[in-house]
């Protein structure tokens, strides 16, 4: 069974995917944050962001250029938040 980190990193990818359509990276990486941002929890958010920090594994080039982009938006899991 995947792990809570894994389906974000499948959905994430997968929000990406379906709004890239031509759009330079930066255009692509601000629209799947907006979606994020709208549908996703911040604890969500701050999960994916955290495994970001910690390596990013599996993340693509648009999500990762989402995160460096907007911090604020999606900022670490503090150590007191971690499961």
């Amino acid at each position: 069974m995947a792990s809570q980190i894994d389906q974000l990193v499948k959905m994430a990818n997968q929000i990406a995917l379906n709004l890239e359509s031509g759009a330079g990276l930066d255009a692509a990486a601000r629209k799947t944050g907006d979606h994020i941002l709208r549908f996703w929890t911040p604890a969500m958010r701050q999960r994916l962001a955290g495994h970001a920090r910690a390596g990013g594994e599996g993340l693509s080039p648009v999500v990762v250029r989402m995160l460096e982009l907007d911090t604020q938006a999606f900022p670490p899991v503090e150590a007191s938040s971690r499961r």
